[in-house]
């Protein structure tokens, strides 16, 4: 549970960190080259969803399908696919019922994912996915007061699992896995709740046939390193509560420096400044919390800077 929920904690994040791999896995990889193997991945789940609030409607079993198209990295001869010991990488379509169309609709998923050996089993892989959703139906306070997991029609969506593979044929590997799957927009309108569900299921990969099967490649490389400096800018957006419901800008500019290690892992460190126009326009506004006799009617003394965060940062 505590992996779950630092998981939760870190998918905005992490959602960038895994497109990236995803498409840097497309970018340096010729698709015309026998040595990176296509996969189609179809694969059929059903579960439950935890209930997000209370008078939680009553659901059906969840269900989803989803056919993922990946890249086998093991016959991968480039750096990052070696050191990183990447099983495959690729993108998902997939489709999800609730159990309860009517209040709690249906969701399709576009999500990137990796997946790497578990345990240094073979047949054990761990599946990562990081992407986004669209739902049907959302919250709203007359008509569907009883979905308080999501509000907005796109939200980030994250997947966990465990997959087996039990049976083994020429072109197709059939397995079965377990894991968990997670809904949010990440606080961008409230209420939030999200959807967690806890589910089982069956998949195929159907691996590209080919003439001759490529051997597995393994290559040695030579340690290396080298310095990077990273200045960044951004924009981004938040509410502040179910009361102060609109969405306004977070501005930040960060700066970072650090080392890259065989060109494959970055570690660095470095700061932030983030400016927050919701805490700006509260105080501003004179909202209740900053009011005269009130416990943070000081922050009236200075807005700019008690709408600001500082901070300092390690990464890798």
């Amino acid at each position: 549970m505590g992996l779950i929920l630092f998981a939760l904690k870190m998918k905005q994040q992490l959602t960038f960190l895994f497109i990236l791999v995803t498409l840097l896995g497309w970018s340096q990889e010729d698709l015309t080259n026998e040595k990176a193997p296509l996969v189609f991945t179809p694969e059929l789940m059903a579960g439950f969803t935890a209930e997000s609030n209370e008078e939680w409607p009553e659901t059906k079993p969840q269900y989803q399908g989803i056919l993922h198209l990946g890249w086998d990295q093991r016959y991968n001869a480039k750096e990052w696919a070696q050191r990183l010991k990447i099983s495959k990488t690729g993108l998902g379509l997939g489709y999800t019922s609730f159990g309860n169309r009517d209040t709690l609709g249906n969701a399709y998923t576009l999500m990137p994912f990796i997946e790497f050996r578990a345990f240094r089993k073979e047949r054990l892989k761990v599946f990562v996915g990081m992407g986004g959703s669209y739902f049907t139906e959302l919250f709203d306070p007359i008509t569907n007061a009883n979905n308080r997991a999501v509000s907005t029609k796109l939200s980030w969506s994250f997947k966990l699992f465990l997959h087996y593979q039990w049976w083994q044929t020429k072109h197709i590997d059939w397995r079965i896995g377990a894991g968990y799957s997670h809904h949010s927009n990440g606080h961008t309108r409230l209420p939030n709740n999200g959807f967690n569900s806890f589910l089982v299921s069956v998949s195929a990969d159907v691996k590209q046939r080919q003439r001759t099967r490529p051997e597995r490649t393994t290559r040695l490389f030579d340690k290396s390193s080298y310095s990077y400096f990273d200045i960044r800018s951004g924009i981004g957006q938040q509410v502040l509560s179910l009361v102060y419901n609109d969405k306004k800008n977070v501005y930040t500019i960060s700066g970072e420096y650090g080392k890259v290690f065989n060109n494959t892992f970055k570690l660095g460190g470095g700061f932030y400044y983030r400016y927050y126009q919701q805490y700006y326009d509260y105080i501003k506004d004179n909202q209740s919390l900053v009011q005269d006799g009130r416990e943070f009617d000081f922050f009236k003394e200075n807005p700019t800077w008690n709408a600001t965060g500082i901070g300092l940062f390690v990464k890798g």
